[in-house]
């Protein structure tokens, strides 16, 4: 009897463990999706007066994980006078791809725009903005903004 009763302990124990390492598992995938991202930036300057009227946008744009990982989605230095003019990414239409291996809970943009010769450097964009699925986000500073459209993650 004493047997028996430590043979259906034994195998209540093995279940209980199964199904909590099955929960754990279901929980650990559930927390940690990624996959590609498929998205286009839109610079935005009003005040921009130069020739073209077009903005020569530096900075970031990134989505982040809710442990604070990130992943760039464009990205440029301040070159001065270099700082290419680019009012969209990509420039031509389209959509640009990008792998992203973690969840993303914010889409952030620290964007901005060179003036050098003419007056101060514009902020169009300096912060986050909760991600909740597919569509535009816009981040806006003094200056401007940046939409970020995200057609499709995951």
């Amino acid at each position: 009897m004493l047997r028996n009763s430590a043979g259906r302990l034994t195998v209540l124990a093995s279940t209980v463990l199964m199904l909590v390492g099955v929960v754990s598992a279901g929980a650990a995938q559930a927390q940690a999706p990624g996959g590609p991202i498929t998205y286009s930036i839109d610079f935005s300057n009003p005040r921009e007066s130069d020739d073209n009227n077009l903005p020569e946008p530096y900075g970031e744009v990134v989505v982040r994980a809710p442990w604070g990982q990130q992943t760039a989605l464009w990205e440029h230095p301040d070159r001065d006078i270099n700082t290419p003019t680019l009012p969209r990414y990509p420039l031509y239409g389209g959509a640009e791809h990008r792998y992203v291996p973690h969840p993303v809970t914010e889409v952030c943009a620290f964007v901005g725009e060179d003036d050098t010769g003419i007056n101060e450097d514009d902020v169009l964009a300096d912060g986050c903005v909760p991600y909740t699925g597919p569509g535009r986000y816009t981040i806006s500073a003094e200056g401007g903004s940046v939409t970020i459209t995200v057609y499709d993650f995951g």
